[in-house]
């Protein structure tokens, strides 16, 4: 199914154009609990609920990052209300839930595998993310964490329908979750160009992506305009577009422990081992890069990548990126009672397999090292 995709200042116009085309009876409405209000949606998106739809469902009674049980719960309510359109706006999380919810209603088996079978047919999701960006909108998987363990569902009937991007729902979004959310949005771009599932298609996204996140995420973090503000907001839908092709690599795969066990929002996460893994993905030796790859061709893209950020490699890749991070805000200090072997012992090897450089035993120590001198 292709996605259709609105971006810009005049984009919130399409949710009236969209719920004329589906002619709800009923809209079931994702949102945050806290955000929804803190970005402006209310006023905005409430105006066109009640003036074009039937009866609506809020639904919000969720935690942050999707649990097993919060699903459980959620899918109760929708098929008790049995809605025609789902609505689905808020942060990655929200917008994840919204993807899962709509998914399990359709079909039956578990979360946890990967083994699915359709009983009923799907209801249209429209997506509005209101942070830039996870990319949620984007993708047709969705993370859910059961017992501190994080799983992604993947399937093409888990894409929404529609994403709007309409930048001014990010522009009141604070300094924190705008670093976060935007380094996100970065990483994914910038794995989903080293990425051993590369395509044509996905590494334009990625080059897009790049360019427009790359010189303004600093300035709408420390500095914010509008116009950087539409620009991140822009990046992050592409950078959502091309790991929907590639999915992410190591700096995700390592990033999931440190959000369940010390509590590391997820862009922040991925920003602690990225500039490791920003030099060292340029790979020196054979046996350390991915079969999947060749190493003249590999070497050309990430000199293209360095090349793109304006970043000379002899100067030192992971200096230059630990320094950008900084200036972002997120700092590298590891929590107290920190224990490198728990976030080892919890890497996602799905997506560390999506990796250019194989780590072996050498890499891994130098890695838990530098975590440790955090």
């Amino acid at each position: 199914m292709e996605q259709k995709g609105f971006i810009g200042q005049d984009s919130i116009s399409e949710l009236y154009a969209l719920i004329q085309e589906y002619s709800p009876r009923k809209i079931f409405l994702v949102r945050g609990k806290k955000s929804y209000a803190k970005c402006g949606a209310d006023v905005i998106i409430n105006k066109v609920l009640y003036e074009n739809a039937g009866i609506l469902y809020e639904y919000s009674e969720f935690e942050e990052n999707p649990k097993n049980t919060d699903l459980e719960k959620g899918l109760l309510i929708l098929k008790d209300f049995n809605p025609n359109l789902i609505i689905a706006i808020g942060g990655g999380s929200v917008i994840d839930m919204a993807k899962l919810l709509r998914f399990f209603y359709s079909y039956a088996g578990n979360p946890t595998e990967k083994f699915f079978k359709k009983e009923t047919g799907l209801i249209p999701l429209v997506a509005i993310p209101t942070t830039a960006g996870t990319g949620s909108e984007a993708t047709h998987f969705a993370v859910l964490y059961k017992d501190k363990v994080k799983y992604s569902v993947e399937h093409k009937d888990m894409l929404p329908v529609a994403a709007i991007i309409y930048p001014p729902l990010t522009y009141n979004n604070p300094k924190y979750l705008t670093a976060c959310t935007g380094f996100d949005a970065m990483a994914q771009a910038i794995e989903a160009y080293w990425n051993v599932n590369a395509t044509e298609e996905s590494d334009s996204y990625a080059m897009k992506a790049i360019t427009l996140l790359w010189p303004n995420l600093p300035i709408v973090v420390n500095n914010p305009t509008a116009n950087a503000r539409n620009k991140v907001a822009e990046g992050s839908y592409w950078a959502g577009k091309a790991i929907n092709i590639t999915k992410t690599t190591a700096p995700h795969a390592f990033s999931y422990p440190f959000t369940m066990y010390y509590g590391y929002p997820h862009g922040h996460a991925v920003a602690l081992t990225f500039p490791f893994f920003f030099e060292k993905n340029y790979v020196d030796k054979d046996s350390q890069l991915n079969k999947k790859l060749d190493m003249k061709g590999h070497h050309q893209k990430m000199k293209n990548l360095y090349s793109m950020m304006g970043i000379d490699i002899l100067q030192g890749a992971e200096s230059y990126m630990k320094k950008y991070i900084e200036t972002l805000d997120l700092s590298f200090k590891m929590p107290p009672a920190f224990h490198v072997e728990l976030i080892l012992a919890n890497v996602n090897m799905d997506r560390l397999s999506n990796n250019p450089l194989h780590l072996d035993d050498n890499l891994l120590s130098l890695l838990k090292i530098q975590l440790m001198n955090l």
